[in-house]
């Protein structure tokens, strides 16, 4: 096995033991978990059904409103005609899987073309990592579509990488749709100039809303646009300072934080202006296949902490992170990159840990010290924010050891020494 088999098989293989240990968390103290998501889909696919409201309506046990663009209720319709939610949660677990498995199948097959070798134990660690890593794990135990979302963009880049770019534009656009802060993957589509790819994606999102207003019709279509998108912002959760117990994975937190009170639209602004440098170093002239993929690597990073995204679509990722653990060439930027993406296995709140330090056989004054020791630093930012900052900062000191970008020769020095 060679150094970056090693490499990668200890991402993979981390990422899946955590969050296997979530997922038995779950199990064992918090049982209600399991559904939570599919439970909201479920009663929304029974109203539509009947002919109400979807977005007013919420489950018995949470307060959780459906937020996905009218059109994807249609894809949960037949959980409507069971009674209960579970026969549905099932198969969304079955499709979650099989989605797992194809990106592998995906991801394992592109890394070979670029001359890699993925061995079949690093084939089920990669499948491992895709269906239940510490950031895809909440997915599967609230019955997400997180992983049939990640599984798009993997494919939409292979395709893309492979010069199949009406199908790419088709496969981007659908996350964008759903959760729409996906859409920033157009950036990197602009820079290609992939003008089939951004074609077919604009007119698959615009078909799809089209269906939606279609069937729904214009009013169900508005209380979407009012009710459930706009809301997503929600710049209140960043006012005085995010609150360490909140899962967010986002530039936004640590510029809550150190000016706790600045608007909190300034806070998006903050976050798009720290990474909009870092984005065009890696779009400048991209001269050679890693250099793209270190550029795609920026656009998906970027595109989960400009916003307030939760911890696990830290998952929307995959795609060049996988192929960055084989393509990285040896030196610190990989080294970086590594390390980085070690880091960001541990898919931590301040909330997750204070719950997992109360399971553990600890005496009080012990559990309250780890909690006091933890609280500034994941009150500043997750482990997840750190490990993707040190992944982007990878990419970079990659492309100032290729040569592609200039440094001062002082920090060239830095660099350059063993």
């Amino acid at each position: 096995m060679t150094d970056r088999s090693r490499e990668a098989s200890a991402v993979f293989a981390t990422g899946a033991l955590l969050g296997v240990a979530i997922l038995v968390n779950y199990a064992v103290n918090r049982p209600g978990t399991f559904g939570l998501n599919y439970r909201v889909y479920h009663v929304a696919a029974e109203a539509a059904l009947a002919g109400r409201d979807f977005y007013a309506v919420t489950p018995a046990d949470s307060g959780y409103h459906y937020v996905y663009p009218p059109a994807t209720v249609l894809a949960f319709l037949p959980s409507a005609l069971a009674e209960s939610w579970v026969p549905g949660f099932l198969a969304m677990t079955a499709v979650s899987v099989a989605a797992s498995a194809v990106a592998a199948r995906l991801l394992a097959g592109y890394v070979e073309s670029l001359g890699y070798v993925v061995s079949r134990l690093e084939r089920a660690l990669l499948f491992a990592f895709l269906l239940a890593s510490a950031a895809s794990a909440p997915s599967l135990g609230y019955g997400q579509v997180n992983h049939a979302l990640a599984l798009a963009l993997v494919a939409g880049f292979v395709w893309l990488a492979r010069g199949r770019e009406a199908r790419a534009g088709v496969a981007l656009a659908v996350p964008a749709f759903v959760k729409v802060f996906p859409a920033v993957v157009g950036l990197w589509l602009l820079r290609r100039r992939a003008w089939r790819a951004i074609a077919a994606a604009v007119g698959t999102a615009a078909s799809l809303f089209g269906l939606g207003l279609l069937v729904f019709g214009v009013d169900t279509t508005r209380t979407y646009v009012t009710a459930a998108l706009l809301p997503q912002r929600e710049t209140a959760d960043f006012v005085g300072g995010l609150a360490p117990g909140k899962s967010f994975v986002t530039l936004r937190r640590p510029l809550s934080v150190l000016f706790p009170n600045v608007d909190p639209v300034w806070y998006a602004v903050g976050a798009a202006a720290l990474l909009a440098p870092v984005l065009a170093a890696l779009y400048y002239r991209p001269r050679t296949v890693t250099d793209r993929h270190v550029a795609v690597h920026g656009t998906l990073v970027a595109m989960v902490l400009a916003f307030p995204s939760l911890l696990l679509y830290y998952a929307y990722t995959a795609f060049s992170l996988v192929v960055l653990l084989y393509d990285l060439p040896a030196g610190r930027g990989r080294q970086l990159f590594v390390a980085g993406a070690l880091l960001a296995n541990v898919s931590l709140s301040y909330g997750n840990l204070r719950e997992t330090v109360r399971a553990l056989p600890l005496g009080p004054a012990t559990a309250q010290a780890i909690l006091d020791a933890a609280l500034p630093v994941l009150r500043l930012g997750t482990p997840v924010l750190w490990g993707s900052l040190l992944t982007l900062a990878g990419c970079l000191v990659y492309r100032v050891e290729s040569g592609a970008l200039s440094v001062p020769a002082p920090l060239r020095a830095v660099l350059d020494t063993e």
